[in-house]
């Protein structure tokens, strides 16, 4: 029906998301259930989903660090993580870091969670009060440091910014130098220098400064559009040469990584 709020609701254990979203289909939601943040974010990407409520569990990466996986932007729907009430003020900071929008405890009741759900949508941010302290320091720190790693990021050139667009979306450096027809050695040069600039020691630092200044959408990816001329010499296996790329006098060999997203379970409890 028209005015409904679609919720897809993720967790570990379809059958335990299935319970909140049959919870929310009976206060007049459309509730419909998935296992895991992947399918989570087919279920935005795929303009499925008005909001999502999921597990903290499926985005606290394992560990003993304090890290949560970012929710991308550009799904445009908003974030609700279920907390079991054991998490640290350190893990609700990181969550509102990385895109959550609303911080909800499994303790809560259904009509606490409906009013959330309906203020995101709304485009509100909904913290509980107990954490709202020290979410709001950490909000004013992640903006200091912000205005800061965006002033690094300006001195980038524009070749260096798309090889940075491309390790934000998670290619090699084989793979980058066929997305913009350079040699591997060109391509590892170019990172070598944008990390120099960026005052960082590894190309995932670099991806991370990149998403605390929110830049990892505005960051080129070129597509594989080059002519005819330029696409047979790579077949030949003969990426043509950048005389453009800078050589740098100190030599930083980064490791590029992937964090996967961690997973939990559980569910708010229903009326």
């Amino acid at each position: 029906m028209a005015g409904e709020i679609r919720v897809v609701v993720a967790d570990r254990r379809r059958s335990v998301a299935e319970v909140l979203a049959l919870g929310l289909r009976q206060v007049g939601m459309v509730g419909s259930a998935v296992t895991g943040m992947k399918a989570a974010c087919r279920a935005a990407g795929d303009d499925r989903a008005d909001v999502v409520v999921a597990d903290i569990g499926l985005l606290a990466s394992p560990g003993l660090a304090v890290a949560v996986s970012p929710w991308p932007g550009r799904l445009a729907v908003p974030l609700i993580v279920l907390s079991d009430g054991t998490r640290t003020d350190d893990l609700a900071c990181a969550a509102i870091r990385s895109g959550v929008r609303g911080w909800v405890s499994k303790d809560s009741s259904m009509q606490h969670l409906l009013a959330v759900i309906r203020g995101v949508q709304r485009g509100e941010t909904w913290i509980p009060p107990p954490l709202l302290t020290r979410v709001l320091a950490e909000l004013v720190t992640m903006r200091d440091g912000m205005e800061e790693d965006t002033g690094r990021l300006a001195n980038l050139t524009a070749r260096e910014r798309e090889v940075l667009g491309c390790l934000s979306a998670g290619m090699s450096r084989s793979e980058i130098g066929r997305r913009l027809f350079l040699s591997t050695n060109t391509v590892r040069t170019h990172v070598q220098n944008l990390m120099i600039k960026l005052d960082v020691h590894s190309s995932v630092a670099a991806v991370a400064l990149a998403h605390r200044a929110s830049m990892p959408n505005s960051l080129p990816v070129p597509e594989n559009d080059a002519g005819p001329e330029t696409r047979s010499a790579t077949r030949c296996g003969r990426p043509p040469y950048d005389e453009g790329a800078a050589r740098v006098e100190e030599s930083v060999t980064p490791e590029a990584a992937g964090e996967p997203c961690g997973e939990g379970s559980g569910t708010c409890r229903l009326p």
